[in-house]
């Protein structure tokens, strides 16, 4: 197979960049809303994965409950509040752009496969300036159903040709999404899932992209 028939997904939040900061912003300003009190980053960590709905639901079932005006009322402020500046805080992780090029390079395609909602996933991706390295896309908000649903994955890969599959993600949906697809599982250590690493399924755990980078070469050469 030829390394144009190649394609690479990766997911967004813990996998390509560490967006938990802008995220954490919102969420404690929807607390401080309610009179609690604000949360830390890796308690905040451990929310994300599931989509940004899920998320909210378990902030606020950490700090007390989900109050009587519901989950959908909070989810609107938190989703206003996160619009507002989704880059807070945001950065590549180390050597993630180094892996893209030389991928690019190689000839492969790159997709995004993320639970974000498009129009923050968008000013995530060009405030990182990697928007336009990806061939394809697929949104929290694209297909009406989110991760680990294969049609969230199709989307991505969608008008790129059939070819075999490389998935790159820090949490067990990415893991089960994956094998879902029947594309290689590449798991991020240093994400936000880290106890991910002990389910079966993984093809190649890392924790930095010079690792994975290294093990793309040995692969294509």
């Amino acid at each position: 197979m030829s390394k144009k028939e190649k394609i690479v997904t990766f997911d967004l939040d813990g996998t390509l960049a560490d967006t938990a900061p802008a995220l954490l912003n919102a969420g404690n300003e929807l607390l401080k809303s309610i009179g609690r009190n604000p949360i830390k980053l890796e308690q905040y960590k451990g929310f994300i994965g599931g989509g940004t709905k899920k998320q909210v639901e378990k902030l606020l079932v950490s700090t007390g409950g989900i109050p009587d005006s519901g989950l959908d009322v909070y989810f609107e402020f938190f989703q206003d509040r996160y619009y507002e500046d989704p880059v807070k805080g945001c950065s590549l992780y180390k050597g993630v752009l180094e892996l893209i090029e030389f991928l690019k390079s190689q000839g492969l395609k790159l997709t995004i496969c993320t639970q974000k909602f498009e129009s923050s996933a968008k000013k995530v991706l060009f405030d990182l300036n990697i928007y336009q390295y990806f061939d394809g896309f697929a949104y929290g908000d694209s297909t009406g159903v989110l991760k680990p649903d294969p049609k969230v994955f199709y989307h991505s890969v969608k008008g790129l040709g059939n070819g075999s599959y490389f998935y790159v993600g820090d949490t067990a949906i990415d893991l089960l999404l994956a094998k879902a697809v029947g594309a290689s599982f590449f798991f991020h250590k240093r994400g936000y899932a880290p106890q991910t690493v002990e389910k079966a399924g993984i093809d190649f755990s890392f924790d930095n992209y010079s690792e994975l980078t290294s093990h793309f070469k040995q692969s294509l050469t």
